[in-house]
């Protein structure tokens, strides 16, 4: 598989700074939790995670001033991408349920069609939200041209990097903990850390300690 390197490479870096700073990554854990209670505050601590993880790529640990910044740069980007993924859901899901209820070979197609494309969707938001913060323009929509593009440049390196992280999120469904442990830290630091290794490998980055260049 192509780009095995690099998978180990980012899932290890993200692992073991994730652990060297776990007090804070357990801390921005349950307030996220917190946060999307209120509903409001759900998207921007998101992307104030992502921006944190960001930050640690670096050597720089923010901690929960770190999210609080991020959250209220990036507070209209994260409604917006919220937005743009629930209408492009709620209609993926409904044609699902739609197709569900016919019976016929043709509409099972459908039904495994709309299965794919929730599944490439959910991807490429793995790339988008931490290419939002390492963009130079903070836009959406470029934001979610690059995971695309992303997604189908690298399949095998997305394909081992997005199933930890579903790993990860599943576990912590399952077993609660680990999401008391700093689960949602995680997946983020192995999106980030995804990303970034994605943007220096591709060459519009020097390295990871240079200055960031032009993403669009």
């Amino acid at each position: 598989m192509e780009n095995s390197p690099a998978t180990i490479r980012v899932i290890t870096r993200a692992a073991r700074d994730w652990w060297d700073d776990w007090v804070n990554m357990v801390l921005l854990g349950i307030v996220w939790l917190l946060c999307w209670i209120t509903i409001l505050l759900g998207p921007p601590a998101t992307l104030g995670i992502y921006y944190v993880t960001s930050r640690m790529a670096r050597g720089e640990s923010l901690g929960l001033k770190g999210m609080l910044e991020g959250g209220r740069r990036y507070f209209l980007q994260s409604w917006l991408l919220m937005i743009i993924n629930l209408i492009v859901l709620i209609i993926l899901v409904a044609n699902y349920v739609f197709y569900s209820a016919i019976e016929g070979t043709w509409a099972e197609f459908l039904m495994a069609l709309f299965i794919v494309l929730i599944v490439f969707w959910l991807i490429i938001q793995f790339y988008a939200f931490p290419y939002l913060i390492e963009q130079d323009r903070k836009n959406v929509i470029i934001a979610l041209r690059n995971g695309l593009y992303t997604t189908l440049a690298a399949p095998g390196y997305t394909l081992v990097v997005v199933s930890t992280a579903a790993l990860v999120a599943t576990l912590s469904i399952l077993l609660v903990v680990p999401i008391v442990l700093g689960g949602p830290g995680l997946i983020v630091a192995l999106a980030s850390y995804a990303v970034i290794d994605r943007i220096e490998t591709y060459g519009i980055r020097e390295n990871e300690d240079g200055d960031q260049q032009a993403i669009d």
